[in-house]
């Protein structure tokens, strides 16, 4: 995968979005989105964001340069229940990086974008695969983040995000 692709994207698309629906085979016994499943929907939608936004395959770009992104932390708020065969949007979009780490945040809301259903804060770190170390980003990639960053909360803490994202529901459903 060629790098430079990355940084000369035409429009950057700084909150891709997709829609899933909730399966049946991941939910509880009560036909809510089981808690260790909305890790799969919000790792798999950003996946496939990444494919299709902007054309990185992590899966190839890991097999071509022996490089990837390693989960070193999540933080995770279940804000509303996600039922069987519910259809919802997941949101991304990159909250800080350094030279060798990338936060992201990842929001589930209802199909319409009124009620938030689940938010998380993930952070990655950049690992060489062969010797499983900690790497440094390349320029590429740092200035693909650079162009993708979202400043608009990055002083605030992840309890103020979640009051943040309910007040956006209340206010798009008092219009």
């Amino acid at each position: 995968m060629d790098l430079n692709q990355l940084t000369h994207l035409k429009e950057y698309n700084r909150h891709p979005e997709s829609k899933m629906m909730i399966r049946f085979h991941d939910c509880d016994p009560f036909r809510h989105l089981n808690q260790s499943r909305y890790l799969d929907y919000f790792v798999n939608a950003r996946e496939d964001q990444l494919r299709l936004q902007y054309g990185l395959d992590i899966f190839r770009f890991a097999m071509e340069n022996g490089h990837g992104w390693m989960v070193t932390k999540n933080q995770i708020a279940y804000l509303r229940q996600v039922l069987v065969n519910e259809t919802v949007t997941i949101q991304t979009h990159i909250m800080d990086f350094d030279e060798s780490n990338i936060k992201v945040e990842m929001v589930m809301w209802d199909e319409a974008k009124i009620k938030v259903k689940a938010l998380l804060w993930g952070s990655f770190a950049y690992v060489n695969l062969k010797d499983s170390k900690r790497d440094v980003h390349s320029f590429e990639l740092m200035e693909f983040y650079g162009k993708l960053k979202w400043n608009d909360h990055k002083d605030k803490t992840f309890d103020e995000r979640i009051s943040e994202l309910h007040s956006f529901g209340k206010a798009i459903k008092s219009i």
